[in-house]
């Protein structure tokens, strides 16, 4: 691996990290909607890009796609009734939002010395996303000593993620969202791989 192909695969990792905060931690926002709805994001082959890419075509107005994207997030995430399927690393371990998970997750990214700027608390799937995509930033500019660190907030990721994707995939409201859900899962599966890629590339350049 060249200094460039290390630099445009964390660029790469940055950018679907980056999306999948956006499209976890509240409903997404309207510019990146628009992008969708458009055909003007780019995504690496992962399972679920075809749902994603597509399913703006089911809608004759930009309008009545983002409707249905804020209906389904609140339907699918949000309730009011108990099929939601939780965002939060706290209720897969048998606890609450703001309780022992929750300070075991902050405390690991207080150790990193990252401030979390979102409402939600730090055990939010879209809190863990939005880390990795500044943690990248911060690999790009030569702090090598990141990628430690993504490989442990992996490990705490590893714990729930693809039971929530698998929550959201059999929701039966989840259309948008199961397309998602797919990549997720099958990204963070390439990604854990490709974080110790990285480490040995780091390793044999010190």
């Amino acid at each position: 691996m060249s200094d460039m192909e290390f630099e445009d695969v964390v660029r790469g990792r940055m950018g679907m990290y980056s999306f999948f905060s956006s499209v976890f931690i509240d409903v997404p926002p309207k510019e990146l909607l628009r992008d969708l709805y458009e055909g003007k994001v780019e995504f690496p082959k992962l399972e679920g890009v075809e749902t994603v890419k597509g399913y703006p075509r089911n809608f004759n107005s930009f309008e009545d796609f983002e409707r249905a994207i804020r209906q389904e997030y609140t339907a699918v995430f949000i309730g009011p009734f108990s099929d939601y399927v939780s965002l939060y690393q706290s209720d897969y371990e048998g606890d609450y939002p703001y309780g022992n998970v929750t300070l075991r997750v902050k405390e690991m990214f207080r150790r990193f010395g990252y401030e979390c700027v979102h409402r939600e608390p730090a055990d939010h799937l879209g809190v863990y996303m939005a880390f990795m995509a500044e943690s990248c930033k911060e690999l790009l500019n030569g702090r090598m000593d990141e990628l430690k660190k993504q490989r442990e907030v992996m490990k705490e990721l590893e714990k729930w993620v693809f039971e929530f994707c698998s929550k959201v995939e059999e929701h039966p409201e989840a259309k948008f969202y199961r397309g998602i859900a797919k990549m997720l899962k099958d990204f963070i599966k390439i990604d854990k791989n490709l974080i110790e890629e990285l480490i040995l590339y780091a390793t044999r350049k010190q």
